[in-house]
C-alpha cells in the first residue's frame, strides 16, 4: 500500500548527494495535495523555516530499481525560463522517491490561454505578450540544450501543459522534465521501449522508437506556438490524432493561422516540418524569430535572458571566498559559479549542480543569483546589482565583493 502524504504531515527532505554535491536538508509541513494518482502524488509544501513553498513530487516503487529510471531529480541548472529542480530523496522504509521542485504560482500555458487568455485589450497588446511567452519559451529550450551540446538534453513532453506562464509573459517556465534525456545517459533512451511525449504535440516518427534527437523538442515547441497563438491546439479529435499518429504529411504540414503574419507562420511551418526541411537547431528558430519581431517593431525587451553579448570593455571583478581571493575578467556576459571544495572556474551555461551561488555580467553591471537554500544575502548596498563591499555568507565562511572596474 502506497504511503502518501497527507495535509498538515512534517517531513524533512534530505537530497541525495551524488560525488561533488552538497547536502540539502529542508523541514516541509505539507500544505496541499495537488494529484494523486496511483503510483504518482504532488504536493505544495513550506519550509517550516522560511514558509517558502516548494513542489513536492513523488513517485511510489515497488521495485526500487524504478527509481534508476526517473531524471527529473537530475536536471539541476539555472535559468530564467526552467523551472529550478533542487534534486531528488530516497526513502526507502516507504518505498517512495521524492523530487523537490521550485514552486510557481502560475497557471499552465493550457489554463492561462484559455482563462484570462494572454494579457492585452487590443490585438497588438495580445500580441506583444504571445511574442514575449514564444520567446521566453525558445530561450528556456536552448538553455537546457546549451548545456552539453554534443549529447543535448532532450525535454520529450513539451505541451501547453508543461509551461508555465503569467498572462503578461512576466513569468514563463517550462516545467516536468519526467521524460527528459539526460547528457551522456543511455539508459533514458535505451533500457526500455516507451513512448514518449503527448499525441498531438510528439513527433508522430519518435513516439515509439529508440531514437532521441533533439529536433523532437523543436518539433514539439512548434505546435505550443500555434496554440499560444491561435488558442487551438493544432491536431485536435480522434480523428485528427489518429491521422496525426500516422506520421504521414499530415503530421507536418502547419494549418492556417487566420491574423498571424505569414512570416511567423512560416517560421513556425518550418519548426513541425519533416526532417531535413525542419530547423535542427533551436538557435536558428530564435534567430529567424527575433529577426521577424525586429523588422515589425515587435522586439519585446527581456532584461533577464541572461545571453551572451559583445562589450568593448572588460570588468575585472575581484571577490573573496574565505581567505581566498578570486579576480575573473569579464568581457563578455559570463556565469561566475561559487563552488565549495573546488577550483573556481567560468561557467557560460551556469550549470547549478553543487553551486552556492552566481555572479554573472548584464552591461556594465554585475548581478548576483543566489543557488543554494543556506546561502544568504549579509550585506548590500543596491539590491538589483552586485557593489564592491557586499557580503554573502554560506554556512559561516563569508564570500565578499571587493573590486568591479572597468577597463578600456
Amino acid at each position: 500500500m502506497n504511503c502518501y502524504f497527507e495535509e498538515g504531515e512534517n517531513f524533512v527532505w534530505i537530497r541525495d548527494r551524488e560525488k561533488g554535491d552538497s547536502e540539502l536538508a529542508i523541514a516541509l509541513k505539507m500544505i496541499r495535495e495537488k494529484y494523486r494518482n496511483g503510483d504518482k502524488q504532488a504536493m505544495v509544501a513550506e519550509d517550516i523555516r522560511t514558509e517558502k513553498k516548494y513542489f513536492v513530487k513523488v513517485l511510489f516503487c515497488n521495485n526500487l530499481e524504478q527509481i534508476y529510471v526517473e531524471k527529473e531529480s537530475k536536471v539541476q541548472l539555472y535559468s530564467p525560463y526552467v523551472v529550478r529542480i533542487f534534486g531528488g530523496m530516497l526513502d526507502e522504509k516507504n518505498r517512495r522517491f521524492i523530487t523537490l521542485v521550485e514552486y510557481i504560482d502560475e497557471n499552465d500555458l493550457s489554463d492561462m490561454v484559455r482563462s484570462p487568455g494572454v494579457a492585452g485589450n487590443t490585438w497588438n497588446e495580445k500580441m506583444r505578450s504571445c511574442n514575449t511567452i514564444a520567446l521566453k519559451i525558445l530561450y528556456g529550450i536552448d538553455h537546457y540544450m546549451s548545456m552539453h551540446r554534443e549529447d543535448p538534453i532532450v525535454h520529450r513532453d513539451l505541451k501547453p501543459e508543461n509551461i508555465v506562464a503569467a498572462p503578461d509573459g512576466s513569468v514563463v517556465k517550462i516545467i516536468d522534465f519526467d521524460w527528459v534525456h539526460l547528457h551522456d545517459s543511455n539508459m533514458t533512451v535505451m533500457l526500455r521501449r516507451e513512448q514518449k511525449g503527448t499525441p498531438g504535440y510528439a513527433d508522430p516518427r519518435y513516439w515509439n522508437s529508440y531514437i532521441c534527437r533533439k529536433e523532437m523538442d523543436i518539433y514539439s515547441a512548434g505546435l505550443v506556438l500555434y496554440y499560444l497563438y491561435t488558442g487551438n491546439h493544432h491536431f485536435y479529435g480522434n480523428e485528427e490524432l489518429q491521422r496525426y499518429m500516422v506520421g504521414d504529411d499530415y503530421a507536418y504540414e502547419l494549418k492556417e493561422m487566420p491574423g498571424i503574419d505569414g512570416r511567423l507562420t512560416k517560421i513556425i511551418a518550418r519548426m513541425i516540418a519533416r526532417e531535413g526541411e525542419r530547423y535542427t537547431d533551436i538557435r536558428e528558430v530564435i534567430a529567424d524569430m527575433e529577426q521577424y519581431l525586429t523588422s515589425v517593431g515587435r522586439m519585446p525587451e527581456l532584461p533577464e535572458l541572461l545571453k551572451e553579448n559583445r562589450y568593448q570593455n572588460t570588468i575585472r571583478f575581484s571577490y573573496k571566498v574565505g581567505d581566498v581571493k578570486y579576480s575573473p575578467y569579464l568581457k563578455d556576459y559570463r556565469f561566475v559559479p561559487i563552488v565549495f571544495g573546488k577550483k573556481q572556474e567560468r561557467s557560460r551555461n551556469g550549470k547549478m549542480s553543487g553551486h552556492i551561488m552566481s555572479f554573472y555580467r548584464t552591461g556594465d553591471k554585475i548581478k548576483a543569483i543566489i543557488l543554494h537554500e543556506d546561502c544568504h544575502t549579509v550585506r548590500q548596498k543596491d539590491p538589483a546589482y552586485v557593489s564592491e563591499g557586499d557580503l554573502y555568507s554560506y554556512v559561516g565562511t563569508n564570500i565578499e565583493i571587493l573590486q568591479i572596474k572597468k577597463s578600456g
